[in-house]
């Protein structure tokens, strides 16, 4: 069985030393987007992994989807649009490895994933789908619809990150009653401390959980340099990250969803997972997506299960 990720796929251009876009004088290419991230993590720790996303027919395309065949995730839910183009992301980084963005993305390829796309997909094979509220605008709005619809009436596993872009939208209600729209489909959410308010009104989780979250089976709250906390039931397991020095944030959070996600699925029985084995599974996500930072990049920081027990 497989991991299905759809969204966007991008390219980082990161820039070189501490600044702000109009100060760096370079940037690096790195490949990147939060679902595609997140494809290239659940592959790594040794799960199949798809993404479905399009790419323009341009050398921005060609990188990225050189780059999926080298972490070994399929390609065959891969469009490429020939009348649009590679999204682009320019990441500013500071002192303590924190991100600004600059996108360019509205019109871009990733917001033309059609139905016919979604239709191609074989769900049988598939044991759960991520997605982001990034690319759930445009026509892929609908496409997205479609798969999560399709995938929660087969009995699909839904995980969901918030990881909100408001300069992707140009109208923060709609991003929220869009991102809304969605959650009925959710099983599993990655929800950032910062975002929180936004999307329930509240800076209080447990009042969230109670209200937002209630129909939600797993629910990950991350809070950056101050680890997780992570919700099942009744079961609360609070984590720690480890002592680690951090040069680039980038994808982390999608490392955390994605690493969480793996264990989650080596789980026999999802709908009973003991406080024992909930700490675990968050404990490795926290360590995981750590160990990330201390690299550039964020497809290219992931790490594999034997080189993660090599930094324990």
């Amino acid at each position: 069985m497989a991991v299905l990720c759809i969204g966007e796929m991008l390219i980082d251009f990161i820039g070189e030393g501490v600044g702000t876009i109009d100060t760096v004088k370079s940037f690096k290419k790195e490949a990147g987007g939060c679902v595609a991230n997140v494809a290239c993590v659940t592959q790594k720790l040794g799960h199949k992994s798809y993404l479905l996303t399009s790419l323009g027919q341009d050398g921005f395309g060609d990188f990225l989807e050189n780059t999926l065949k080298k972490e070994d995730v399929d390609c065959k839910y891969v469009s490429r649009k020939g009348d649009s183009f590679t999204p682009l992301a320019f990441v500013s980084l500071d002192e303590t490895g924190d991100r600004s963005f600059s996108f360019y993305f509205k019109g871009s390829s990733a917001l033309r994933i059609s139905k016919e796309d979604v239709e191609k997909v074989d769900l049988s094979e598939i044991e759960a789908i991520h997605f982001a509220s990034i690319a759930i605008q445009e026509e892929s709005k609908e496409s997205h619809h479609l798969l999560l619809k399709k995938a929660k009436e087969a009995g699909v596993l839904i995980s969901f990150d918030v990881n909100l872009r408001f300069n992707l939208w140009d109208d923060h209600k709609i991003y929220l009653e869009t991102i809304k729209e969605f959650l009925p489909y959710v099983d599993v959410i990655k929800v950032a401390d910062n975002e929180l308010e936004f999307l329930t009104g509240t800076t209080d989780i447990n009042s969230a959980l109670e209200k937002d979250f209630a129909d939600i089976k797993v629910v990950l709250y991350t809070k950056g340099e101050h680890g997780a906390e992570v919700y099942y039931k009744d079961k609360k397991v609070v984590t720690t990250i480890p002592s680690i020095k951090a040069i680039d944030t980038t994808g982390a959070g999608d490392a955390f969803a994605g690493s969480f996600l793996s264990k989650l699925l080596n789980q026999e029985n999802i709908d009973d997972i003991s406080e024992e084995e909930l700490s675990e599974m968050a404990t490795f996500a926290t360590n995981y997506a750590s160990f990330t930072t201390t690299k550039t990049g964020a497809i290219s920081s992931y790490l594999t299960v034997e080189e993660y027990k090599s930094l324990i």
